[in-house]
């Protein structure tokens, strides 16, 4: 499946989604700050991007994500919701499924805590916060205990496993454990096991009216930071997790949940020490917001449910002035299906400080590009510019010709930033750059020709095969046949003028001025082809090799240079003297301003991860 396929917003831009400061957000957040006062991304039943025997997103009932759990991590992603399955590395699964890695084999456990061990190591200023359940009924909560205790005794450091809300500080490079498995064996002693979310599915059945249900409340008292003593905390945790509805009811469930989380106050409340003494601590309080739902299949309700989160004013501002208020409210940790680095990014800027932190500072010019051709001139991308972000590079002056005449030439480029709603602004990020340019390899594929006579339709025969290959259909207007001469290209044939027995070629005669430069012929591609006499046999047909229409004096095809590359240009129009020389300024605006976007596959990053 492509990568895109599984696009749940109409627009365009994410499908060249790429990470500003999705790595490292949290690097720009305060010390001081508390998890529950944060925007934290999250991804409902993390693991399912890839699911045994069910891999289609339009139809599947099982499948919930469009990204694996390595690129989720680098696009912003800090919760993750993970579901055991049976085993004493427990299989991850989502009910009766289960889950796939890149390389098609069963992820377990074990995969899971290595992507998030090499994470942290990498961007030990991150946190990552896991709610671990027991994922059907082959796993039972003595095999998903005993699994996990484990995992708890192989990394010693790497979890956070109290009940009380910590600090950013407290806890960048570890894990802060959630649990909604019940303790059970002779694996629970000696450990602490993270936050108790045991009662969820309970408390969520039996909550009633539209509001969020408290699955969670705790007071006492427990180690903090490394004084040795033990600090008061209270604890509460509300979830939205309303599943039983469409994508288009659900929408009312998560702007609820988003204005309960934005407009909660905290108060100070009274905690009874063991000797009879009371103490106050500050009321901390969890909001977790489910977007997901069942009443249609996760990609069809995330198509209607992350559209709307894009646009809500607690994620995005509208540009209008109340809504700013909104924008810089905490919202908790929203969970989603089909989650991009787009949706990730929108939820985590709401951390930032405008005055201290400007997302650009993550960009930089790279110190070469590539410009690749595509099947049209409109197709063109410049590419190594991976690391830059969500927007994309562009010519300042896009009257300026790329072509493979001015390869290797430093042209003045510009970074445009784009926000989770397509908006471009154009930044300071400006300087030249070399821009190394690769002709466009064509493979027309003369389909049809086979057993050409003398005086058949050729010219039509041939624009069809070719139609869509360059720009437009201009390119019909330009093709140029080519006498056979003594085994090579000769004399420009005349409008009109009848095909005889022989060889001939095509090329295309100043498709908008020198761009034709931008095109070479692949080596499986016919640049020549043979008409046989008419009542004769039958001709040889289309060759398959640019150079394969050498030809003796008799017409025969020579046949000894078959599958070699051209090298050459399809078309040799102009004086290719480089910058100045070539398309028209219409056709560069289409080429670089409307679609000269990053082409960076998110995939790309993963195989470090995997």
């Amino acid at each position: 499946m492509k990568k895109n396929d599984a696009t749940v917003s109409s627009l365009d831009w994410i499908t060249y989604s790429s990470y500003v400061d999705g790595p490292c957000w949290m690097k720009y957040v305060d010390d001081n700050k508390f998890l529950d006062e944060l925007s934290i991304p999250g991804t409902h039943d993390s693991g399912t991007c890839s699911v045994d025997n069910d891999t289609e997103p339009q139809s599947s009932q099982v499948k919930c994500q469009q990204d694996y759990i390595p690129t989720q991590l680098l696009e912003g992603i800090r919760y993750f919701d993970i579901r055991l399955g049976k085993g004493d590395d427990p299989g991850i699964d989502h009910g009766d499924y289960y889950l796939l890695k890149k390389d098609a084999y069963f992820m377990h456990l074990s995969d899971v805590i290595g992507y998030f061990k090499t994470f942290l190591n990498e961007n030990p200023t991150e946190a990552l916060i896991m709610l671990v359940s027991r994922g059907n009924d082959e796993a039972t909560d003595e095999s998903v205990t005993t699994a996990f205790a484990k995992v708890l005794d192989d990394n010693p450091k790497l979890f956070y496993t109290s009940s009380r809300i910590p600090t950013l500080h407290e806890v960048r490079g570890k894990i802060v454990l959630l649990r909604r498995f019940r303790l059970a064996g002779n694996s629970v002693s000696g450990h602490t096991w993270g936050l108790d979310l045991t009662e969820w599915d309970d408390k969520i059945k039996a909550h009633s009216g539209k509001s969020m249900c408290l699955v969670k409340y705790e007071q006492g008292f427990e180690a903090a930071g490394n004084t040795g003593g033990k600090e008061p905390y209270s604890t509460a945790v509300y979830a939205q997790d309303h599943y039983n509805c469409t994508g288009s009811s659900k929408t009312d469930w998560v702007d609820m949940a988003l204005k309960a989380a934005s407009e909660f106050e905290r108060s100070t409340v009274d905690i009874t020490a063991a000797d009879g003494t009371t103490v106050q601590a500050t009321e901390r309080c969890w909001f977790i917001n489910y977007t997901s739902c069942t009443q249609n299949n996760p990609f069809t309700a995330a198509r209607v449910v992350n559209e709307h989160l894009y646009k809500s004013s607690y994620i995005n501002n509208t540009g209008v002035e109340s809504t700013k208020a909104d924008c810089r409210k905490h919202i908790g940790i929203i969970a989603s299906d089909f989650v991009d680095a787009a949706l990730a990014r929108s939820i985590y800027q709401r951390n930032y400080n405008d005055a201290q932190h400007k997302q650009t500072v993550s960009c930089y010019l790279p110190t070469r590009m590539r410009m690749t051709y595509g099947d049209s001139l409109s197709d063109a991308s410049l590419q190594d510019g991976k690391t830059v972000g969500e927007g994309h590079f562009r010519l300042v002056d896009s009257s300026n010709v790329l072509n493979v005449a001015a390869s290797g030439h430093a042209f003045a480029i510009e970074y445009v930033d784009v926000d989770a709603l397509g908006n471009e602004t154009v930044t300071g990020l400006q300087g030249p750059v070399p821009i190394d340019i690769d002709p466009r390899a064509l493979t027309p594929h003369f389909e049809g020709l086979e057993g050409l006579k003398a005086g058949e339709d050729v010219r039509a025969k041939i624009a069809a095969s070719l139609e869509g290959k360059l720009e437009t259909d201009a390119c019909t207007a330009q093709l140029e046949f080519v006498h056979d001469a003594d085994g090579a290209p000769g004399t420009t044939m005349a409008e009109g003028e009848t095909f005889a027995a022989g060889t001939y070629w095509v090329r295309v005669n100043g498709l908008l001025g020198n761009a034709a430069q931008n095109y070479t012929l692949a080596s499986d591609g016919a640049a020549s082809f043979t008409v046989a006499a008419s009542g004769s046999a039958g001709g040889t047909g289309s060759d398959t090799g640019s150079n394969a229409g050498g030809a003796d004096k008799n017409g025969k095809s020579n046949k000894r240079d078959q599958g070699k590359s051209s090298g050459g240009k399809l078309a040799n129009t102009g004086d290719g003297s480089g910058v100045a020389a070539g398309l028209a300024a219409a056709a560069v605006a289409t080429t670089v301003a409307g679609a000269a976007m990053l082409a960076s596959d998110r995939d790309n990053t993963e195989d470090v991860n995997e």
